[in-house]
C-alpha cells in the first residue's frame, strides 16, 4: 500500500514516496510567504474542467493512430541520437537511446551540452504533424486546444531525459507558478525506458489545493544542487499521494499543469527514461 509523505512540521522534506518506494528529496530556496488560501486553477482558464476525468487532474488515454505514435517515437528517438553526437558521442544510428546514461557516462559536460540541444525544439522539428496531437488532447478534454502558447508566442516541445539513480528529474512543483505555462493542458508521451519504476509521477486532486496547502520556494528551485527555474515543494500541509500512472507505448498520459507532479526519480536498474513534453492552450 502506498504510504503518504506526513505532512512536516519544523523541517523540510527530505524524502518522498512515490508509487510507495521511498526516494531522496532535497530542495532548497526562499520560502514563499503569504501564499493564499485561492485556488490558482479556480481564477485561470481550466481546459480540464469539461474531461470526465476533472477531477483527477490527468488521464491516460490512447495514442495516436496507425503507426503514428510509433513514427513520433522513433523521430524523437533520432532527435537524441543527433543531440549525442552534437555533444561529441559517437552513436550508432540504432542506438538504443534507454542506454543514453551508457553513452555519457560520468561526462557532466557531455550531459549539458545534450540538455541544452533537448529542453526545446520548435514545433517545425516534431516528427509528425502537430494537428495530430492536438486533435488527441481535443478529444481527451472535451475542447478544441492547440500546440501554441499564447502567454509568450510561441510553439514548442521538449524531450526530458532522466537517468537511472540520477537526481535528473524536477522537484515536486505546478507548472503554473511559471506564468507562461497557465490556462493550459500537458502531456507526458513515452519515448524510452518509461515504466512503472521511471514514469512521471503526480499527486491526484492536487490540481484543486489552496496555494496555502503546499509551501514552496519563492523563487526557482535548487534541486539536489541543480538549480531550476521553477519553484519547488519545501512542505506540503497535508499528506501526499504521489503516483506514476505510467502511460504505455502506445498511450499518452494528459494532465493539467496545475497538478503538483514531478520528483519522480528514475528508480529503473539500467535504462534512462526519455519522454515527450508538450503543453495546449484552447485554440
Amino acid at each position: 500500500m502506498t504510504q503518504p509523505d506526513p505532512a512536516p512540521q519544523d523541517s523540510p522534506l527530505r524524502r518522498l514516496h512515490v508509487a510507495g518506494q521511498p526516494v531522496a528529496y532535497q530542495v532548497e530556496g526562499a520560502p514563499a510567504v503569504g501564499l493564499p488560501d485561492a485556488v490558482l486553477l479556480a481564477s485561470d482558464e481550466d481546459l480540464s474542467a469539461r474531461a470526465p476525468w476533472a477531477a483527477a487532474g490527468f488521464a491516460v488515454v490512447p495514442g495516436l493512430p496507425a503507426g503514428a505514435q510509433a513514427q513520433l517515437q522513433a523521430g524523437l528517438a533520432e532527435l537524441l541520437r543527433e543531440a549525442l553526437r552534437g555533444a561529441g558521442c559517437a552513436v550508432a544510428p540504432d542506438f538504443d537511446i534507454s542506454q543514453y546514461h551508457h553513452a555519457i557516462g560520468d561526462d557532466a559536460g557531455r550531459h549539458l551540452a545534450v540538455i541544452a540541444q533537448t529542453k526545446v525544439y520548435d514545433l517545425a522539428r516534431l516528427p509528425v504533424p502537430p494537428a495530430v496531437l492536438e486533435a488527441l488532447v481535443s478529444a481527451a478534454c472535451g475542447q478544441p486546444v492547440r500546440a501554441f502558447n499564447p502567454n509568450v508566442n510561441e510553439a514548442v516541445f521538449h524531450l526530458r531525459i532522466v537517468r537511472p539513480h540520477r537526481a535528473d528529474q524536477n522537484p515536486l512543483h505546478r507548472d503554473a507558478w511559471l506564468p507562461r505555462y497557465r490556462h493550459a493542458l500537458n502531456i507526458y508521451l513515452p519515448v524510452a525506458g518509461s515504466t512503472a519504476q521511471s514514469a512521471l509521477a503526480l499527486v491526484p486532486g492536487s490540481h484543486h489545493w489552496p496555494e496555502s496547502a503546499v509551501e514552496r520556494t519563492a523563487g526557482g528551485a535548487i534541486f539536489h544542487g541543480v538549480p531550476y527555474t521553477v519553484p519547488g515543494v519545501l512542505r506540503p500541509a497535508r499528506p501526499l499521494h504521489l503516483i506514476r500512472p505510467n502511460p504505455g507505448p502506445d498511450e499518452v498520459l494528459v494532465f493539467s499543469p496545475y497538478l503538483l507532479h514531478g520528483a519522480a526519480a528514475n528508480l529503473n536498474p539500467d535504462a534512462t527514461r526519455v519522454s515527450l513534453e508538450m503543453r495546449f492552450w484552447r485554440a
